[in-house]
């Protein structure tokens, strides 16, 4: 695989609704991709392309932001469920 020139790559820190996330984005052809990852553990949660670089984070970052949205979702029914009572539903 033949490495973007530094200028094409870009890597930076920022934060998403509260949570920090390292943004990617880097130059294939005549296009732009970016991927955004939550830090820790470091897994990829938004990927997008675009004409521009902005327009590829910028999609790359409103992806992260349905599956950070979706995870702390998840996070909060799985609270609620384990706060039922243990005997509730049972005869």
């Amino acid at each position: 695989m033949t490495q973007a020139p530094a200028n094409e790559y870009q890597k930076r820190m920022d934060t998403l609704d509260g949570h920090p996330v390292g943004i990617e984005s880097y130059k294939v052809g005549a296009r732009y991709s970016a991927r955004v990852d939550n830090v820790d553990p470091g897994a990829i949660i938004g990927r997008a392309q675009g004409a521009t670089r902005r327009e590829a984070e910028d999609l790359a970052l409103e992806s992260a932001r349905l599956t950070l949205s979706l995870r702390d979702a998840s996070i909060a029914m799985r609270r609620s469920a384990e706060s039922l009572p243990k005997n509730r539903g049972t005869k």
